[in-house]
């Protein structure tokens, strides 16, 4: 084998090594940039859903400009509405991702 090809191969080796760590860098660092972008990606996604529900955003906004949000809140709170409402919107929040 050649000097020229033995020091191709030990670039490649040296270079697969480098690459290997960087990779395991990026991975170590990506976490904590995934829980940040996780919250800006949730909210997104309900800003999308909201978008493709216009009757629901103009019944809560409806609600809120006749009752005010306190009693709105106090309402679907005691009805137990609020609770099986959030998680429905949660559950299409995710669903549409």
């Amino acid at each position: 084998m050649s000097t020229r090809i033995r020091q191709i191969i030990s670039r490649r080796r040296m270079l697969v090594a480098l690459a290997a760590e960087q990779r395991g860098r990026i991975a170590a660092e990506s976490v904590v940039l995934r829980q940040s972008l996780s919250v800006a990606d949730s909210l997104r996604r309900a800003g999308r859903y909201l978008k493709s529900q216009p009757l629901l955003v103009g019944v809560a906004a409806a609600g809120l400009m006749f009752m005010g949000p306190r009693r709105l809140l106090r309402l679907g709170y005691r009805s137990g509405l609020l609770l099986p409402v959030v998680l429905r919107i949660m559950r299409a929040v995710r669903r549409s991702d």
